[in-house]
């Protein structure tokens, strides 16, 4: 436990690209130690949330219906798409230099806009960030190889945090209501930012293969114990 808890904050520390390992042994024990560690963090978002809630210093929104169309449903939609596609389209480019730029900058364009009202301004604002993207993966391509990797590397502490944050970010679309403006944003979405760190962690580690694996144990066992307290 004390091994993997140091690994992990070490690489908090200064997140850098490491060389994917394939020890089967060791990927099984961080992979638990790392659920509980969630388990426990999503753990402490509950009591912090209901207990300002109980004193009334947070707004009450209103919770998503997962359970809208079933129980089955439910798990199926967290347990297995949503680990699937999350982890794919928010981890997968950790390793993918290239796919890396268009990430941060669609969903750095995605979020701008999501403030705009004006069609026009919004328009603009797409338009400048898509050949902001482009110029930048152009400028990418004309590096040589090892001057790339070193620019990735440099610029890797800000992906990953970034990353993280913007999968938390989206998040808040599951909350009616919910706006920047309120505070206690970041206790709604406060597990899933842990959740995309320890998921990160594993996925350059290990593998994507490994981070949607711990993405659905982890839902595995928060949805029915959502299911419960109904």
């Amino acid at each position: 436990m004390i091994e993997t808890l140091s690994a992990y904050w070490k690489f908090l520390k200064y997140p850098r690209l490491p060389r994917q390992l394939a020890d089967k042994k060791a990927v099984w024990k961080e992979l638990l130690w790392l659920l509980i560690l969630d388990l426990a963090f999503a753990l402490l978002i509950v009591l912090t949330y209901y207990t300002l809630l109980k004193f009334q210093l947070i707004v009450k929104y209103e919770d998503p219906d997962l359970f809208k169309y079933g129980f089955p449903a439910a798990m199926l939609l967290a347990v297995v798409l949503a680990p699937f596609f999350e982890e794919l389209v928010f981890r997968w480019q950790l390793r993918k230099p290239k796919v890396s730029i268009w990430f941060v900058g669609i969903s750095a364009a995605l979020v701008t806009g999501s403030f705009i009202k004006n069609d026009n301004v919004l328009f603009a604002i797409y338009i400048a960030f898509f050949i902001a993207t482009l110029t930048a993966t152009i400028l990418t391509d004309k590096l040589k190889r090892l001057k790339a990797v070193h620019v990735f590397r440099n610029y890797y502490v800000f992906l990953f945090y970034y990353t993280a944050i913007i999968f938390g970010y989206v998040h808040m679309s599951n909350i009616k209501g919910l706006t920047l403006s309120d505070p206690s944003f970041i206790l709604y979405i406060g597990s899933q930012i842990f959740g995309g760190l320890t998921m990160g962690y594993i996925r350059v580690k290990y593998g994507l293969k490994y981070s949607m694996l711990l993405h659905a144990v982890f839902n595995a066992i928060m949805v029915p114990l959502a299911w419960l307290s109904m």
